[in-house]
């Protein structure tokens, strides 16, 4: 959802010669909610949809060791940053309007 992501952080880019890649950073409130996203599903065979963008099924992460699960949590929580890569064109301009609310 657009409110979930910081507008100005919102980066299309070329990632090589023919495909693209959309960067952007979650609010803290969005971050939590993939995180908590992430952790329902882990292990799980689940797609990503942005507008009308959406990611071939692939399996989401298993959980960390416990010892470390809890720091990455708390350092992706600050970062709160992600990307699709390998995109067209036309699906890194799909993204990219979807998270700006068009």
């Amino acid at each position: 959802m657009p409110a979930d992501v910081v507008q100005n952080s919102i980066k299309q880019a070329r990632w090589t010669t023919n495909t693209f890649v959309v960067k952007w950073k979650y609010t803290e409130s969005g971050a939590k909610r993939m995180l908590d996203f992430w952790m329902q599903h882990s292990g799980q065979k689940i797609c990503i949809a942005v507008g009308k963008f959406t990611t071939p099924p692939f399996v989401a992460p298993e959980p960390l060791n416990p010892l470390t699960q809890s720091d990455w949590k708390k350092r992706w929580l600050e970062i709160r940053t992600d990307k699709f890569i390998n995109l067209s064109q036309s699906d890194a301009q799909t993204i990219v309007a979807a998270m700006n609310g068009n």
